[in-house]
């Protein structure tokens, strides 16, 4: 341990303060200590490849680019539309009805695109303007779409349930199912928030049900899009295909939709989602790739066992410990990209969660996963907060005030994940699927 801290920990922080992005700073903090720490076994320069390229060469990884191309391609298809449309037949005339319409898109989105970035990034230019137009505060706006852009990696499937699940050995179906009730839980919970805040302040314009007709109109639309995480998720948990695989099955399916119901996809747009599909999977690869290596060198030097015997020192209250993980995950979630978090922390804080504490596999993913995600919106690094802010045509610090109800209440849901083990083991149980 005294090895780690000056040689491995304070690099990393440095090349971090000195602005070098996060996959780079964990890679030189790694060759730093591999070439140049006093330690009585020192480890082989060529560690830093194999562990990477083992890390990374898993099979449980190619499902990361096919679930890419999956929301790449839909989102070209013009179905964040569709999905408006249909939220806003659904929910938008209740009060508040733009920031319920923004929340519900997100959880239909979410089980498309399966990426948080990814869903601010395509909601944000259309539903910030549009709740701005009707009177909506744009720091409001701005911390709507960022809070519920979370879903998008809590709902099924998810590509960070997928790297997740294939770095710490825990059943990726398992982590599917055990996702669909906290990520319902946390939209719900947002749009709690939202009404109480529109109806005390006054906030948006009223809107009547349309009726039925065009409910059933734009569910008719949006359908097929909709269908793909009940095939997939229908078809992994019934054995018909692995996670894996249903990557391929989601391509495929979305190529057939937005070619043939849509008729929105062509040649250039498909060579687009590849291209940006490329982008994505390989930025998230080096991230993991360097996370890796980090990670397995606090692990060979017995850091996860001290962290657990230190953690288990200061206190045998199992609920005092998990609010100081999770005040810890949302500092490291705000200057820390949080698929980095997650390959780093998951090692080390899963002998305490699971050995320690007794939690189970799947419920300790979900808490390792929602406890990061929500650095992304924590105050004031919280890089959705930087996404929206300039969307909204507004100020960082307004934003940072204004998501504070809304993270409030996903800490509440992170809070029941942590300790109702239903909210996550509920549905998996009822499938046996383990950790």
């Amino acid at each position: 341990m005294e090895f780690i801290g000056p040689w491995l920990l304070l690099p990393f922080f440095v090349f971090l303060v000195l602005s070098i992005p996060v996959a780079f700073s964990l890679g030189l903090a790694s060759a730093v200590f591999i070439f140049f720490a006093p330690v009585p076994r020192p480890l082989p320069p060529l560690i830093m490849i194999t562990e990477a390229y083992t890390g990374i060469s898993q099979f449980a990884l190619l499902a990361l680019p096919m679930f890419v191309l999956t929301g790449e391609l839909l989102n070209r298809a013009n179905l964040t539309d569709k999905l408006v449309e249909l939220a806003t037949h659904m929910v938008g005339w209740i009060k508040g009805g733009l920031a319920h319409v923004n929340i519900v898109t997100s959880m239909f989105f979410a089980g498309i695109s399966g990426s948080v970035l990814a869903d601010a990034a395509s909601l944000g230019p259309i539903l910030i303007p549009a709740m701005v137009k009707e009177k909506y505060p744009r720091d409001f706006s701005a911390a709507v779409t960022a809070s519920s852009a979370v879903i998008g990696a809590i709902i099924p499937p998810s590509t960070v349930m997928i790297i997740v699940g294939s770095q710490l050995g825990i059943s990726i179906g398992g982590l599917f199912a055990g996702g669909i009730v906290p990520g319902i839980l946390v939209g719900l919970f947002l749009m709690v928030v939202a009404f109480l805040m529109s109806w005390r302040r006054g906030y948006g314009e009223i809107h009547r049900f349309q009726g039925p007709i065009p409910l059933a109109k734009s569910t008719f639309y949006a359908t097929p899009a909709l269908l793909i995480p009940v095939i997939l998720i229908g078809g992994i948990l019934a054995g018909i295909f692995t996670p894996t695989e249903a990557g391929a099955v989601a391509v495929l399916y979305s190529l057939l939709v937005g070619v043939f119901f849509y008729r929105t996809l062509n040649l250039k747009k498909i060579a687009e989602a590849m291209i940006a599909t490329a982008r994505v999977t390989s930025s998230a690869l080096i991230i993991l790739g360097a996370a890796i290596v980090f990670s397995r060198i606090l692990t060979f030097f017995q850091v996860p066992r001290e962290l657990l015997n230190f953690i288990l020192s200061v206190s045998d209250n199992p609920i005092l410990i998990f609010l100081m993980i999770i005040l810890f995950f949302l500092i490291m979630g705000t200057f820390m990209d949080a698929l980095a978090n997650m390959i780093i922390l998951g090692p080390l804080l899963m002998p305490v969660a699971v050995q320690g504490l007794g939690m189970e596999p799947i419920q300790f993913g979900l808490f390792l996963m929602v406890g990061l995600l929500l650095g992304l919106i924590t105050p004031p690094l919280g890089l959705l907060l930087f996404i929206t802010t300039p969307i909204a045509r507004t100020t960082l610090e307004r934003v940072s005030v204004a998501v504070l109800p809304f993270l409030a209440a996903e800490i509440v849901v992170l809070l029941l994940i942590t300790f109702v083990p239903e909210v996550t083991l509920w549905i998996p149980g009822l499938l046996k699927l383990g950790g």
